[in-house]
């Protein structure tokens, strides 16, 4: 028993909510590298088609434009966790470790705040599309939901990531 309680207050320890945050942030990020390789398929058919059998295939364009938009946003939660984000680093390289936590606290902070606020903007954006009966204007004509719909799911990931890195930097198991 002491030693289980002792690996749960040791360094590094995370919470539920970080690990929780975890799988779905690697999850989202093995989506991504799908549809990666989903968007690789495509445009090599589409090239194929084009150039070899002179027949392209219309809507190709439209359809990985959405996809790149859910590549983004489905793996932008993994990024974050495993700190390949963008950042500049060069101020937190010439902070002292006071200055740093308090960057650090900030910046999580303003990630969380910035997924809040596009979690409602891209919600308020899919339900103003299904409701208008929005649809694509290029030739695969799908509505307009479907794809926005990636920003909601992903803004969710961005934000339960954010707020449990934050809560595990202030708890001190993340530095």
């Amino acid at each position: 028993m002491t030693g289980e309680l002792e690996k749960q207050e040791a360094p590094g320890a995370s919470s539920l909510p970080y690990r929780a945050a975890r799988a779905l942030s690697l999850l989202g990020g093995a989506l991504s590298a799908l549809l990666i390789l989903v968007v690789l398929a495509i445009t090599v058919v589409s090239v194929f088609n084009r150039y070899v059998l002179n027949q392209p295939i219309m809507g190709v364009d439209e359809g990985t434009g959405f996809l790149v938009v859910a590549i983004v946003m489905l793996g932008a939660a993994e990024a974050l966790r495993r700190g390949d984000h963008i950042r500049i680093d060069l101020v937190f390289d010439h902070v002292g470790p006071r200055i740093r936590w308090w960057l650090e606290l900030w910046s999580l902070a303003s990630v969380a705040g910035f997924s809040a606020l596009l979690l409602v903007t891209s919600w308020h954006t899919v339900q103003f599309s299904r409701a208008f009966g929005a649809y694509s204007t290029g030739y695969l004509s799908i509505p307009m939901w479907i794809p926005q719909s990636t920003m909601v799911v992903g803004s969710i990931l961005l934000a339960f990531a954010a707020l449990a890195a934050l809560l595990d930097f202030v708890a001190g198991r993340r530095s």
